[in-house]
């Protein structure tokens, strides 16, 4: 069958963007500091490359993403670009997912999905970032292929065997998501939730013992017994390393379960129920447009796809506005099924499937340029200019690369006059102990939380944090003497968006520039190193 002209266009189009999302997402991977985050898990990823010791933390994820990043460590080293290579391989990865969708969002769909997703402000972001939070994202993308394949399936004639290789790679990507992140549970009890709704709205519990009985019913229902074995299997191999340990897949859920529970009841990072809606605006605004539209859209014509990507996401959004624990990667989950909406009906639109009226026609491509302009402009600007800029809502919290790397490089510095690594460090007191966990992973002679009101001090280096509340710094420097050269840094800065502060967002210093007319809140660090006198 030949191919058209226009197809051929699509396809060179869609190979363009696919490109240019692997260049995005690899281009100077290791220019901005870890995050503190990034910091923990690169450390106990560490660990487990160097050192073959892994324990599960609900705090700080499942196994899947240390494993599987310590394997890139054996074949690159243990760098901040090792570490984000997985994020950003996964995070390209995902634009070929929507191939097998185009049946259902259209060839023009997946162009402009793949376009979404390759400069999201949020998806180059976090595929830029070693969090569990991308991987999710792709596993997310790639059971709904298997899902929307298997039923495929079973609308053929006959019986195809590839039923079964879409329900075990089903498997693998649940299994994989809860080997990744707690939140997976809740993508799974949503799942559940819609098939109890759809299994309600199209009556199939008329005439149930009868369709039990039926030969077609048995096969679906040894099927589904298969893939709920193939997902406990693997979770099992995850957690324990075991083929079918209950009594450790138990164990892990319920450490997870409660721990979070604990973390929404504590409200550890609380924030208000509107929370992921402004940052969602801000960065992905074509998205979110076209996006509820399309919802209502495909409502009315019943398309049952589309119907669940968009309970997908806005029962994610609601769940995620429910959940005391505010933080920005979990925008990922709502925005991931409003991109493949809003990239379909697009398609629809710019193919004159659907607004006739030229007049709101044009009106709805204007929008569509002016602000897929500015989502690019946003994407740009927030990875590759103002990472470190945390007016932006999607950076929780950020420093100065060359800040830092004055402050890392002193220590390597002072310690080349010592014993080089196997010089003696003191980092005194624990709130800054997550960031230096990574950078300090090849000094074996670390002392972690000194207290400077008892501790001696007499290390050659002494790492002190300083808060408003108490300047440990001029304390320290008051007992170290002469000897001891001070050097100034700051670890972290952050915002906390306030509601009556909408009016200052909303202007063109802040929505071009992310420039904030207060300053942030900020974690100082302070060096005290004693240099050898020749």
């Amino acid at each position: 069958m030949p191919v058209n002209k226009k197809d051929i266009s699509l396809y060179l189009v869609f190979i363009i963007i696919i490109a240019i999302a692997f260049f995005l997402r690899f281009y100077h991977l290791d220019e901005r500091v870890f995050h503190h985050d990034e910091a923990a898990v690169g450390f106990f990823t560490y660990k487990l490359f160097n050192d073959g010791i892994y324990s599960y933390d609900p705090a700080f994820h499942g196994p899947f993403m240390y494993y599987a990043t310590s394997e890139i460590y054996r074949h690159f080293g243990d760098t901040i670009y090792a570490s984000r290579l997985l994020p950003a391989v996964f995070g390209g990865a995902m634009l070929l997912l929507l191939i097998p969708l185009r049946k259902y969002i259209g060839k023009s769909g997946v162009v402009i999905s793949a376009f979404f997703f390759a400069l999201s402000p949020s998806f180059l972001y976090y595929s830029r970032f070693y969090r569990e939070d991308i991987f999710i994202s792709f596993f997310t993308l790639l059971a709904l292929v298997c899902a929307v394949k298997y039923a495929e399936g079973l609308a053929g004639e006959g019986y195809s065997i590839l039923r079964i290789f879409y329900l075990f790679i089903g498997a693998v990507a649940l299994a994989s998501m809860a080997a990744l992140k707690e939140n997976a549970y809740i993508i799974m009890a949503l799942i559940v939730f819609f098939l109890v709704l759809f299994f309600i709205r199209e009556r199939w519990y008329r005439g149930l013992i009868t369709k039990i009985r039926n030969r077609k019913t048995l096969i679906l229902i040894a099927e589904g017994s298969f893939f709920i074995i193939a997902v406990l299997v693997i979770f099992s191999l995850y957690y324990t390393g075991k083929w079918f340990d209950l009594y450790g897949m138990k164990a892990a859920f319920l450490k997870a379960v409660s721990h979070w529970y604990q973390m929404h009841s504590i409200q550890r990072m609380g924030g208000p129920l509107y929370f992921y809606i402004p940052i969602i605006a801000l960065y992905e605004l074509p998205v979110l447009v076209f996006g509820i539209a399309g919802i209502f859209y495909y409502y009315r014509k019943n398309d049952i796809l589309m119907i669940f990507l968009g309970y997908w996401a806005m029962a994610n959004l609601i769940v995620y506005s429910y959940v005391q624990e505010k933080v920005p990667w979990l925008v990922l989950n709502p925005l991931l099924p409003l991109v493949i909406i809003a990239g379909a009906y697009i398609g629809e639109i710019l193919s004159g499937k659907i607004i006739y009226n030229p007049k709101i026609r044009a009106a709805a491509v204007i929008f569509l340029v002016v602000s897929s302009s500015f989502f690019v402009y946003s994407s740009v600007f927030l990875n590759y200019y103002g990472y470190t800029n945390t007016a932006g809502p999607l950076i929780q919290a950020a420093q100065p690369p060359q800040r830092f790397s004055e402050f890392l490089g002193k220590i390597s510095e002072t310690s080349r006059q010592y014993r080089n690594q196997s010089t003696e460090v003191e980092v005194a007191d624990d709130g800054i102990e997550t960031q230096f966990l990574w950078y300090l992973r090849h000094y074996p002679n670390v002392k972690w939380k000194v207290n400077i009101d008892y501790a001696d001090l007499n290390a050659p280096l002494i790492v002190v944090k300083d808060t408003d509340e108490r300047h440990e710094p001029d304390i320290v420097q008051e007992r170290l003497g002469s000897e001891y050269k001070r050097l100034d840094s700051a670890k972290m800065s952050w915002y906390w968006f306030k509601f009556e502060d909408i009016p200052h967002y909303l202007s063109p210093d802040y929505l071009l520039f992310r420039k904030m007319n207060v300053p942030p809140g900020e974690a100082r660090v302070t060096l005290f190193y004693k240099p050898k006198i020749e």
